[in-house]
């Protein structure tokens, strides 16, 4: 096993204060001739510590394919098997003995060991002591407050896709197979894709957007809805993307990925099904008058 830099973090979204930390595990790998790591956890360490739900930004293998990109190898830990360690057993066991770490690179508000007990001055002691670096990277910020993932999920919440895009430094994704629907969309002379989503992910606000979606070969701006269809006094939340590009054939079991630009509006009861085809297609229209300026490039599928 060759000595490694260790970048340690949740790297929810793997948004641009998470490439940071990974930049500077790159360049420090290179510069001391080591293998650039990525350690991260199988769970958010808050959802489980502090009782919040879960709401990740990414399924774990969409994380992973990003991670990918910026460092050599990614780690990817049970949390349940590191919370009663110590900060200085889980330096020793999971940094020093396991990835023979010679430095850890983190970001200023890293907290590690039983309770989150241990913060950046710990973090520097324990390796000091072990003759390890422990490299600090100042959070990154953007219109004067931290770019944080818990800031990029608030914003998701609220349908501000475009903001939360500028965070991301990419559209936020959606990302699931194709399942069969009930061809409603179709009677309505607008057929949808409805995607399963992974239901640790976190859905934007309910509503429309403009989006472009991937599938196989298949590249096309789109309308993703999602919501809980009141018109048809439903309860259950979809997700249902409109490809303004037919497929050439059943999409049903691919993967698609979507990636959402600008929420049109949010969602509404219709007082007809012949009125909710007028507003599907007044957000067609939209969509198609923009879409030029949506393209994009999948990260996930094809």
């Amino acid at each position: 096993m060759s000595p490694s830099v260790v970048a340690i973090g949740t790297f929810d979204g793997v948004h641009v204060g998470h490439v940071a930390v990974l930049g500077a595990a790159r360049h420090e790998a290179r510069r001391r001739g080591a293998t650039a790591v990525a350690y991260t956890f199988d769970a958010s360490p808050r959802s489980i510590l502090g009782g919040e739900a879960a709401h990740l930004l990414l399924p774990a293998h969409a994380k992973h394919t990003l991670l990918e990109q910026h460092v050599d190898r990614v780690v990817e830990v049970p949390f349940l098997s590191l919370r009663d360690l110590s900060p200085e057993a889980f330096v020793q066991m999971e940094l020093v003995e396991k990835l023979d770490a010679i430095a850890i690179v983190v970001g200023r508000s890293f907290r590690f060991g039983r309770d989150r007990s241990g913060d950046l001055t710990a973090l520097q002691r324990v390796t000091g002591d072990r003759s390890l670096d422990a490299i600090a990277v100042d959070l990154a910020e953007m219109g004067g407050e931290p770019i944080t993932s818990t800031r990029i999920r608030e914003l998701l919440r609220r349908g501000a896709v475009d903001e939360a895009a500028c965070l991301l430094a990419r559209p936020p994704a959606l990302l699931g197979p194709v399942v069969r629907g009930d061809g409603l969309g179709r009677r309505l002379g607008f057929p949808t894709a409805n995607l399963s989503i992974d239901p640790a992910v976190l859905l934007p606000a309910d509503g429309v957007y403009s989006a472009w979606a991937f599938c196989g070969a298949l590249a096309t701006a789109a309308l993703a809805y999602i919501g809980i269809r009141p018109t048809l006094g439903t309860s259950s939340r979809r997700c249902e993307i409109h490809l303004l590009t037919a497929p050439d054939e059943d999409l049903t079991g691919s993967t698609m990925e979507v990636h959402l630009h600008r929420r049109l509006r949010g969602d509404r009861t219709f007082a007809s099904l012949d009125a909710l085809r007028c507003g599907i297609a007044a957000d067609v229209a939209s969509v198609a008058a923009s879409a030029p300026l949506a393209r994009d490039h999948a990260y996930f599928v094809g």
